[in-house]
């Protein structure tokens, strides 16, 4: 059972005895290659039983696989030869590419830098002109306003915007709890009048800041009376909304709200005949805190950009222009530092795998000359001469044991060619290219030191050329 499962999940290898016994160059000799085919054992039993039979015109299969296993060793030499000779000619067509790296590198890397300033180019023009148009607007827009300082404004807005959510929620939660006291419905009845008065507080508090009272800053008289107007009216506002929330809390304390009155009314009635009027300390509190909030949210406006009124927003336009402007040319600059350092580590690379490679590829052409030259003839010859050998012993064998006649081929001659192969027009072209790869790989070491010199002055030349479309280097 473990055998079998073994069998499926392992599989088996194809390659036979024989295979291994002639994986390599190895010369076997003529006893180790009877005693490895069992001839005179395989000759004795057929001999024995008259096989093959004398009427026979052609040689048995015992007979045939000694020559089919001749010439699957003599192809499986020629093979290897082949193979050799095509890793060679691989190996010489890749060196004699990174010559031809060598020899284009300056000419590709000046096309390929060429065509991303060609890419970029369209985009950075744009972008370099909305710069310029903006500085001009901002330019005016100063002289205008007499402004002589630097734009102040937050990097970001997003702890402004934390800061006018949290008032809002935090006013919602202490004047919910303020209303609870006096809402049918407790602290969640207290919560929802509590959001509505804190949203009127916080936000218009925050807008007034933002954008009306801002106005206030202006130089123009106009825009100027505008934005004191807006906080006068914030603080007038701010002050009678409070008070009636007070008086309205109020009535919500004592608790006797009649079924068709209106607290609202009647806390604003109230207001209006004595708006300072509250006894009840927490309707105060409430009051306070209230104010507070309004101020607080009303900084928080002013403070979220520059208190001049445009002028952040258009310092801040033109600061992001100019940020995108560079971001094109940083991108431009870095793709031109990559293809840079591509051919020239490339470069580098070459150099150095190239004189190594030249040594490889001229042992490795001598070694296949001689295997070529010399052991592929001996090779064939040697087993040329055994298998003929063999199989006249499967013969002699054969007789010996038979009590008929053996078949006529018998008497025929053995004969097992092989093609001499001997590839001189191969192994000159292989030649001839290894010895051109040596000679170009001396001028090039001496060449691509100065060629790495010109990468450089040509990537320099390159960054001095784009900063004319950076309008603010």
């Amino acid at each position: 059972m473990i055998k079998f499962f073994k069998n499926i999940f392992t599989p088996r290898s194809t390659q036979t005895s024989t295979d291994s016994l002639f994986a390599d160059w190895d010369l076997i000799s003529y006893e180790l290659l009877m005693e490895h085919f069992d001839v005179k054992e395989e000759a004795t039993e057929r001999g024995k039983n008259n096989a093959p039979a004398t009427a026979a015109s052609t040689p048995d299969d015992f007979h045939n696989s000694l020559v089919v296993r001749y010439q699957k060793l003599i192809a499986t030499r020629v093979k290897e030869i082949s193979s050799r000779f095509e890793g060679l000619e691989t190996r010489a067509d890749k060196a004699i590419e990174s010559i031809n790296f060598l020899n284009d590198a300056k000419t590709k890397f000046t096309n390929e830098i060429d065509i991303q300033l060609e890419n970029y180019e369209p985009i950075i023009t744009d972008a370099n002109s909305r710069v310029r148009s903006l500085k001009e607007e901002v330019n005016e827009f100063k002289a205008k306003n007499n402004l002589t300082r630097d734009a102040s404004y937050p990097d970001s807005k997003l702890w402004y915007y934390f800061l006018l959510f949290a008032l809002l929620g935090f006013e919602s939660f202490i004047n919910g709890t303020l209303f609870a006291s006096g809402s049918a419905q407790g602290i969640f009845g207290g919560w929802s009048i509590a959001v509505l008065i804190s949203a009127v507080n916080v936000i218009f508090g925050f807008m007034v800041g933002a954008f009306w009272g801002k106005q206030a800053w202006s130089i123009h008289q106009p825009l100027k009376t505008i934005g004191i107007i807006g906080f006068l009216l914030w603080v007038a506002f701010t002050a009678v909304f409070n008070l009636s929330v007070g008086h309205i809390r109020s009535i919500y304390e004592e608790g006797n709200i009649a079924l068709d009155s209106n607290p609202w009314t009647e806390g604003f009635v109230n207001f209006l005949n004595n708006p300072i009027g509250l006894v009840d300390f927490t309707s105060w509190v409430l009051v306070f805190i209230g104010i507070l909030f309004a101020i607080i949210a009303l900084f928080d406006g002013i403070r979220i950009d520059d208190k001049y009124p445009g002028y952040g927003a258009i310092v801040r336009k033109l600061k992001d222009t100019q940020a995108e402007l560079h971001q094109e040319v940083d991108d431009l600059k870095e793709s031109a530092n990559e293809l840079y350092d591509y051919y020239l580590n490339t470069g580098d690379e070459a150099i150095k795998k190239l004189g190594q490679e030249s040594i490889e590829l001229r042992e490795g052409h001598d070694f296949i000359k001689e295997r070529v030259r010399n052991e592929y003839p001996k090779y064939c010859s040697y087993y040329s001469d055994n298998f003929r050998r063999l199989i006249g012993s499967y013969r002699n064998y054969n007789l010996e044991a038979r009590s008929d006649e053996a078949p006529a081929y018998f008497k025929e001659e053995i004969t097992f060619d092989w093609d001499t192969d001997n590839r001189d027009d191969q192994l000159r072209g292989l030649s001839s290219k290894i010895d051109d790869i040596g000679i170009k790989l001396g001028e090039q070491t001496g060449l691509w030191a100065a060629n790495r010199k010109e990468l450089d002055d040509i990537k320099i030349k390159f960054l001095e050329k784009i900063r004319s479309y950076d309008s603010i280097s």
